[in-house]
């Protein structure tokens, strides 16, 4: 009997195996399973339940049963094969299977069941992610075509950028009914982007105009190109991106003026690795416009930080200030023109979430050397109040002392009967006299110097001419040092103001002499340079402290207060030099003598 183990029957196996490979059921017209070869595994159908003798159709959900009795009756009648999916539903999850019916013999159905469970669930989820894609192209404005180079025409679906629709359904659109909407500008490129470009993947923007709206921004990609019925097809997708472009147009505007800022602007990762560094920036640290500065570190390349421990020690005080940091950088920029800086550091993540410290340089040199001008003026008003209080005081104690001789000895000679005496007085008027003549004549010449009315009268002059003339001034002089002439051989004549000369050389000899023991000497005389000559006095008296001698061309400046005079002689022949383009210097040691120099150049255009 067949019912007895007939598919382990080797007279039915090549039958059996020419028919299925799979789990297969062995039924009879009571639709009991007689026998089966299980290789599913399912909470229904697997090795451990007893199917032999059961009745397949009890062993499943009703619905899944109902459907299977009616094409296990239709087999039974036409002989045709049943070809069908069903679902079986369980306590964990649902399994899909396909159930093949064959007509064995009259009385029995041999029945293949293979699990399709992983497929249908595979199925579901691409049907799932293509109605997801369509949607998403539906909001994000994406559309798929087609075009066909021999008809010149596209096969659209999804969104339409000239319908400014979803298509449902494929449509339709020439190519030139296309370029008629496309700005004129891009019509050419689109032609060749879909005729004579050949590049299999490929993007290109262009802009559409359409009657009554503004101008969409359109992004098309080819990324297939193939033979299909001798025409050349191409596969590709549009996607409108107007609102990014207006974005990206925006951020490039920010970038532009970032860029070309006034201000030097940097920014770099928190290992010091530099991100960006805009035209001032690199202006400013000589890069290039086109130089890659992303490999590069801040300590390395800008002038702000000089060792990686410099930049850590400030990303960790821009961190204690709460990621805002305001200071001011002295660091100097001379191609710039620039000696200071007012700086802001901040602290800012990027897409990724790293922190990015960035630094905003503003030029402040204006703001320093006006403030810089406004101490030196608050000094020089201050140094000239104090120079005016001494002035006052010091013209009070030199003009009094000449005019109360004067006035005392003016009254005792028009008293005195005595010629001797009256002569004696005399002289002491006539000294006093010049005294306060001399005392004013200072005055008036430091005046006209600050008021820039000194006048220069310039002639051809001997050099030893002057000597000579100074030598026979100072040469009667008793109880003073001798003054000694140092006459060189050559002979040199100059362009100069003689009176201006010959007065700075008579003040510097009557210092030396009065600092000088009358066992002492003084020289004088010249060295002749390259295209300068130089006059000297030198002495070998008590000599002047280091610490005063950066002072005494000073106004009203004196060594020793009690001493008489102005305290202007020096500092008028300063000035006397210096207009007539030249120096004047000092060297002394104590105890040692004093040397004054003067240097003025053999051609003086000015004079």
């Amino acid at each position: 009997m067949m019912e007895q183990r007939a598919l382990h029957n080797l007279k039915y196996l090549e039958k059996i195996l020419d028919l299925t490979s799979d789990t297969l059921f062995l039924i009879d017209q009571d639709n009991v399973c007689v026998d089966a070869i299980i290789k599913t595994d399912n909470p229904i159908i697997n090795p451990r339940t007893e199917l032999i003798g059961a009745n397949m159709l009890d062993l499943l959900p009703l619905s899944t049963a109902q459907l299977m009795e009616q094409e296990f009756n239709q087999c039974r009648q036409t002989g045709d094969t049943s070809n069908l999916n069903y679902d079986l539903p369980a306590q964990d999850q649902t399994y899909f299977f396909k159930f093949i019916i064959h007509k064995f013999d009259e009385e029995h159905l041999l029945c293949q069941y293979r699990d399709i469970t992983q497929r249908s669930n595979m199925k579901h989820r691409l049907k799932s992610a293509l109605k997801a894609q369509l949607e998403v192209g539906k909001v994000a404005q994406i559309g798929h075509w087609r075009f066909d180079c021999q008809d010149q025409n596209f096969l659209h679906i999804g969104y339409s950028n000239l319908l400014r629709t979803n298509l449902l359904e494929a449509k339709i659109t020439s190519l030139n009914d296309l370029l008629a909407s496309i700005h004129p500008d891009d019509r050419e490129k689109m032609r060749k982007f879909v005729n004579i470009d050949s590049t299999e993947f490929k993007t290109l923007e262009y802009r559409m105009i359409l009657p009554d709206q503004p101008i969409a921004y359109i992004r098309a990609t080819k990324y297939a190109r193939y033979l299909e019925n001798d025409h050349t097809i191409m596969d590709g997708f549009s996607q409108n991106v107007s609102d990014f472009m207006k974005n990206r147009n925006e951020l490039e505007m920010v970038l532009a003026v970032v860029h070309n800022a006034p201000y030097s602007i940097f920014a770099c990762h928190t290992d010091g690795q530099l991100a960006f560094a805009n035209k001032a920036c690199r202006q400013q640290n000589g890069l290039s416009d086109e130089e890659e500065i992303t490999h590069m570190l801040v300590y390395e390349r800008l002038k702000n930080f000089s060792s990686k421990e410099e930049w850590e020690a400030f990303f960790q005080k821009v961190q204690d200030a709460a990621g805002y940091l305001q200071y001011r950088c002295d660091i100097p920029y001379p191609e710039m023109d620039i000696i200071g800086s007012e700086c802001s550091s901040l602290i800012i993540k990027n897409g990724n979430g790293e922190d990015i410290v960035w630094t905003i340089q503003r030029d402040i040199s204006d703001q320093i050397r006006y403030e810089e001008q406004l101490l030196r003026s608050k000094e020089a008003a201050e140094e000239s109040e104090k120079l005016k209080s001494a002035f006052i005081s010091n013209m009070n104690h030199e003009i009094r002392t000449p005019l109360s001789a004067i006035i005392g000895f003016g009254n005792i000679i028009a008293e005195t009967p005595d010629p001797e005496l009256r002569k004696e007085y005399g002289e002491i008027l006539t000294t006093n006299s010049n005294q306060l003549l001399r005392l004013i004549s200072d005055v008036l010449e430091m005046s006209q110097m600050d008021a820039g009315k000194m006048r220069f009268n310039a002639d051809l002059v001997s050099l030893q001419s002057i000597l000579n003339e100074l030598s026979l001034s100072f040469s009667n002089l008793e109880d003073h040092p001798v003054l000694i002439i140092d006459i060189p051989e050559k002979e040199l004549t100059v362009q100069l103001d003689r009176g201006r000369i010959m007065q700075v050389l008579v003040n510097l000899i009557n210092n030396s002499m009065k600092f000088t023991p009358p066992h002492g000497a003084v020289h004088i005389g010249y060295r002749i340079g390259e295209d300068f000559f130089e006059l000297y006095v030198k002495d070998n008296g008590i000599g002047i402290p280091k610490h005063l001698q950066q002072s005494i061309f000073n106004r009203f400046f004196k060594i020793n207060e009690t001493a008489k005079g102005t305290g202007l002689g020096l500092s008028i022949c300063k000035a006397i030099i210096e207009q007539m383009h030249g120096t004047i210097t000092v060297e002394s040691e104590e105890g040692q003598g004093t040397t004054f120099s003067i240097k003025l150049p053999i051609h003086n255009p000015d004079l």
